[in-house]
Formats: C-alpha cells, sequence, structure tokens
C-alpha cells in the first residue's frame, strides 16, 4: 500500500445552465517510456492524460503558442490546457475503462519498459470559460511558486480569478482523493465564495481571507520521490459536492481529510462538465522529495 504523502495541520441541485453544446464520442492513443523513478500508478496517469491529448487534437486541434488568436473576453479563455499543451477541445468523460499495455524494448543492450494507453471519450469544443490562475507556492507569498517540495514541507496554493464563483481544492496522491478545501471550519459548505480580481493564498493562516479558521497543508513521503497532484475546481455557479468518507486520525493526531475513490470522483468532475458550461478542474502536479534527496 502507499503511504500517504500528505496530513493537514489544524490552524444536490444544479442550476439550469446558461448555454449547452452538443458533445461527440473522440478515441485516441499515446505511449510513453516508464523511467526507473516513476511508480505504475504515476506513469499509467501521465500516458492517460496525453492518450486524451490525442483524442481531443484529432478532434479539434491545438493552438500554437506563437498564434495571437486566443480569445480573451470578459476574463474568460477559449481553450483547455492539458499539461504544456493548449487544445481547442475538453474531455467531459471518460466511456468505459481505458486499455493499457507494457512491453520491454531493447535499447543499446538494456531493457526499457514502455507503457501505451487507448481511451474513448464525451468530448466537446472548448467553451470561454475563466481564466483562472493557480500556482503552488512554498511559503504564503506569490513569488514563492514552485513544483518540487521537500518532506516535511508547508504546501501553500494561490487563487486568483478574472471572475467572481466558487472553488474547491482535491489532493489526488495516486490511489485516493482527498478534499481540502472547504476547510474544515466550513462544516456543512459545497464550495467557497471567492470575488473577481481578488488574490488568494490558501492554507495560510497569515493571509486567511475567509471568516472561518484555515488549514494548513503539510506534505510527506517514505519514499525518495513522488507525484501528486492538487486539483482546483470552479465555477461561476454554485455545484454540489461529492459524497466524503469520515476524516481519520493517525497515531500521530494528525488529521487525514474527507476522501473520496479516484473512480467516484472523475465520474462527479464529468457530471459537473457536462452540466455547467463554466465549470473547470485545473490540475497541478508537484513532486515530493526525502530530505537527502538531491
Amino acid at each position: 500500500m502507499r503511504i500517504l504523502s500528505f496530513i493537514l495541520i489544524l490552524c444536490s441541485t444544479f442550476p439550469t445552465m446558461g448555454r449547452s453544446q452538443s458533445t461527440k464520442v473522440a478515441s485516441g492513443e499515446s505511449n510513453i517510456r516508464i523511467e526507473p523513478y516513476v511508480s505504475l500508478n504515476e506513469a499509467k496517469e501521465r500516458v492517460l492524460e496525453l492518450a486524451k491529448v490525442d483524442a481531443l487534437i484529432k478532434e479539434f486541434g491545438q493552438y500554437i503558442e506563437q498564434q495571437s488568436n486566443l480569445d480573451l473576453q470578459n476574463g474568460k479563455v477559449d481553450f483547455r490546457s492539458y499539461g504544456q499543451t493548449k487544445v481547442k477541445g475538453e474531455w467531459i468523460r471518460t466511456l468505459g475503462d481505458p486499455e493499457f499495455k507494457i512491453d520491454q524494448r531493447a535499447n543499446r543492450g538494456s531493457e526499457e519498459r514502455w507503457i501505451s494507453c487507448r481511451v474513448r471519450g464525451e468530448v466537446r469544443r472548448a467553451i470561454p470559460k475563466a481564466d483562472v490562475e493557480v500556482e503552488l507556492l512554498s511559503c504564503p507569498e506569490k513569488p514563492c511558486v514552485t513544483d518540487r517540495f521537500k518532506d516535511e514541507q508547508l504546501l501553500y496554493l494561490y487563487v486568483k480569478s478574472p471572475i467572481s464563483g466558487y472553488l474547491s481544492v482535491f489532493l489526488d496522491d495516486g490511489e485516493k482523493v482527498y478534499r481540502l478545501l472547504p476547510y474544515r471550519s466550513m462544516e456543512g459548505q459545497k464550495s467557497v465564495k471567492i470575488t473577481a480580481d481578488k488574490e488568494y493564498i490558501l492554507f495560510s493562516a497569515s493571509k486567511n481571507k475567509f471568516n472561518q479558521a484555515s488549514d494548513g497543508l503539510q506534505v510527506f513521503t517514505e519514499r525518495e520521490s513522488e507525484d501528486n497532484t492538487l486539483i482546483v475546481v470552479f465555477s461561476e455557479n454554485d455545484y454540489s459536492k461529492p459524497r466524503l468518507n469520515d476524516e481519520q486520525v493517525d497515531a500521530n493526531n494528525f488529521i487525514i481529510p474527507q476522501s473520496l475513490s479516484k473512480n467516484y470522483f472523475e465520474n462527479w468532475l464529468g457530471n459537473n462538465r457536462a452540466a455547467f458550461s463554466d465549470f473547470l478542474d485545473l490540475k497541478r502536479r508537484f513532486v515530493i522529495q526525502k530530505t537527502n534527496s538531491k
């Protein structure tokens, strides 16, 4: 079993869509080499994302950085970003189980492991959505942007939206998904209301802009290095929260927040993408390293 890589430190009904758009079914595939330092779960996540990008590019095309025809109106952009790739479509939900295949390949006298993925899903052309800025921070200040953290280090999250709306934050550790925002003190809330053009630094008591107490976020790992993903969810409309399992307290009295399965979380995201034309889920991957790792 993989050890949880983080702990928290103590410190419905959908509204009617304003706009709808038809969807279609698309398929994509990809393959990557599994590096020695990457777990099988992490490799599956990466190759699956690339297969989704392949499907979207084949259906809708992609933006090139040099192009200046990005539609930025009223704080919205009409593309979706997957890693470093900007595509003109968006993934709504996966249909069926992705197909993974692992094989060995010889390269200059050594064996390499490769993984391939084929995926089929429901997609649609990208609809203009809020251009929300999201950054991971190693300190509660904007210049502390990073995607690499040491074991036992505190993590903060910077968020700024050009449009007022509703926010929640989840963490995917590769096995389960945990809800980090709303904070524990916001019991019963589905999401957190944020104001347009206002800067928020989350998981910081000193920078907390909400009336309720904030939680702190500290990352841990028992491996030399491991990847995790923060998912920031935003919509102009308030959305129903997913069903959550109770939080737990470990032997050191640290709090493990409310959780849900990865499959259920993906289904919940898909339902919201289909229901809300302005629904966004922004992923930010980060690496946790042991203190003595280089």
